[in-house]
């Protein structure tokens, strides 16, 4: 018994810290990265409606959202570990619960962009123009963006409830700290995106990703070094 008990605690240890490692290298390529490269090769003017959108449109703009996959399964692999290892359980499975579903509304946005996007303006018309205004994330108001906010949002409000999985040591209290701060962070940002959605893409709005970005980084690490610890003790 104390093999089989040993064995699955290995494995909750190898998927939270693949999953931290995941996150980091969604975080890193999504981000800054993705960002650049599409900046350098073919940039998206403001949206200024379909037409522009579709003229301007080359899939290379997609990439960002490919290694945002990382990032949302990344995501769902640390909570998995917190549930396996936690001894409270039912904070830690509802905590997993709130990380999927947001995870799940994030996925159904990437897929969006990276699938259903490109396949609109590759057969564009102009009655489908009204598609694009509602599911282009080009469009600081349409519907992705509402998704993504509140994805992080609850993805956040997740990270915040498995925040009582962690000890008492300085890099534990470390990483208690940023668990909570992500969720803080993301729940804010959700609820202004519902008062005001097309401020994401506002200076406050680009300083707000900038910063979390930098923050979730943070955390991805972080959690990596609790569980390689805790592995070796």
């Amino acid at each position: 018994m104390a093999m089989v008990e040993e064995s699955s605690h290995s494995d909750a240890y190898r998927i939270g810290m693949l999953g931290a490692v995941l996150s980091a290298i969604g975080i890193l390529t999504s981000g800054p990265l993705a960002v650049l490269v599409v900046a350098l090769v073919q940039p998206q003017p403001l949206w200024d409606g379909p037409d522009l959108f579709v003229d301007s449109f080359h899939r290379i703009q997609t990439l960002p959202f490919y290694f945002g996959f990382l990032l949302a399964m990344g995501s769902i692999m640390m909570l998995v570990s917190v549930y396996l290892l936690s001894k409270k359980r039912a904070t830690a499975l509802t905590a997993l619960i709130f990380m999927s579903i947001g995870a799940a509304f994030v996925i159904f946005n990437y897929v969006t962009q990276t699938t259903v996007i490109p396949a609109v303006v590759k057969t564009y018309t102009a009655e489908l123009g009204s598609v694009l205004t509602t599911l282009s994330m080009s469009n600081p108001s349409s519907l992705p963006w509402a998704l993504e906010m509140w994805g992080y949002g609850l993805i956040g409000l997740g990270t915040w409830l498995a925040a009582g999985f962690f000890g008492t040591s300085r890099l534990e209290k470390i990483a208690k700290a940023l668990f909570i701060l992500n969720g803080i962070a993301s729940v804010f940002g959700a609820v202004i995106a519902s008062i005001d959605l097309a401020g994401v893409f506002s200076i406050a709005g680009l300083i707000g990703y900038g910063v979390w970005n930098v923050l979730y980084l943070a955390l991805a690490i972080t959690f990596y070094r609790v569980l390689q610890n805790r592995r070796h003790e």
